[in-house]
Parts: C-alpha cells; sequence; structure tokens
C-alpha cells in the first residue's frame, strides 16, 4: 500500500518506491519533520548512523511484514 510521506505515522516502517513503481528492498522507519529542509527524515533500520530525507509527496510503501 503506497502512502505520502506525509501521512505516514511516526516510527513506522516504510520502504522507498522509484519512479517507475518497483518498491526498493532498503527498510526505513519514519522519522520526524525538518522545518529547516521542509522535508522528513528517514532512519535506515539496518544501520543507525544513516538516514535520508524525503519529500511530503514522496510515495513510501507500508504495506508489508516486516
Amino acid at each position: 500500500m503506497l502512502r505520502q510521506a506525509r501521512n505516514v505515522k511516526l516510527g513506522e516502517f516504510v520502504k522507498r518506491v522509484r519512479s517507475n513503481g518497483t518498491v526498493m528492498l532498503k527498510v526505513y522507519r519514519k522519522g520526524t519533520y525538518d522545518r529547516s529542509e521542509r522535508k522528513y527524515w528517514l532512519d535506515d533500520v539496518s544501520d543507525i548512523s544513516r538516514g535520508i530525507l524525503v519529500k511530503p509527496d514522496t510515495p513510501l510503501d507500508v504495506g508489508f511484514t516486516y
């Protein structure tokens, strides 16, 4: 199930989606909103020192079992 980053709950596990609709394998956990960047943090589950910023309208996959 795809949702925009702004509609995903804080702490929920997500996967990124490519522009062609395929789902990437890496799992992230949604973090807080960074007001200075106007983006949401996605924390890498397998490496706690790694994370990425995504725009609020970025599609994320939330319908999987982790």
